[in-house]
This record gives C-alpha cells, structure tokens and sequence, in this order.
C-alpha cells in the first residue's frame, strides 16, 4: 500500500465515521477530496490543515494514522519513536533555527499518560 492510497483509507473513514459530505469540506474543492479518497494525487501541507479542521483532527493525527496504516505499527509505537527522535535531535543540540520547537521535548508526562492519551486520540 503506498502513502496515498494509506492517507485515502484515512480520509474516507474519518470522513464516513464523521458523516461528513464531501460538500462539507467548503474551501477545498469536491473533485480534489475525490481525487485525495481515490489515491490519485497527494495532499499539500496546506489543504491537510483543512482538511483536518474540517475533520475536527490534529494534522499529525492525520498523519499518524496514515503511516499505522502503511506501516502495520500501532499508532502507539509510531508515537514513541517519534517522541525518542525528537528527544535525541534535542539532546545533541543539532538543531539550529528549531531551538524554540524543541524546547521542552525531553520534559513531559509520565510515559503511562503519554500511552493513554495517546491511544484516545485514535
């Protein structure tokens, strides 16, 4: 399965799960939603912050979801690895110009409440 047609299955059963139209989706047009459903062209970062508004979803919802699915990981595990990428780019201080972005990572929850809020955003 390739990333387009992960991020189609996505969409639609948000979508479908949501009730909602692809006439809902107001700014971004009924023909690109059917091509993005369809696995025809990829989505912009732009339109998959529309389209994750509309979908009352964080875009790195979106995301995870879509790479679970492409990959066949657990939501939960693509989290903590990206979670222990981001603390070990922090901890080398490799990262100039995204200081302020990382800021915090390697501070954060318990790692039981990260797990559980996690699975709740599925």
């Amino acid at each position: 399965m390739s990333l387009k047609s992960s991020f189609a299955t996505v969409l639609r059963t948000l979508r479908s799960k949501r009730n909602i139209s692809q006439r809902d989706f107001g700014d971004t047009s009924r023909t690109y939603l059917s091509k993005l459903e369809g696995g025809q062209c990829s989505i912009t970062l732009d339109k998959l912050e529309l389209v994750s508004q509309r979908l009352e979803l964080s875009p790195l919802t979106m995301l995870k979801l879509t790479l679970s699915l492409e990959s066949g990981k657990p939501a939960v595990e693509l989290i903590d690895h990206l979670r222990l990428e981001i603390e070990s780019l922090n901890c080398d201080g490799d990262t100039p110009g995204l200081d302020q972005a990382m800021q915090g990572t390697a501070v954060r929850m318990p790692r039981t409440l990260q797990t559980s809020d996690a699975s709740h955003a599925l």
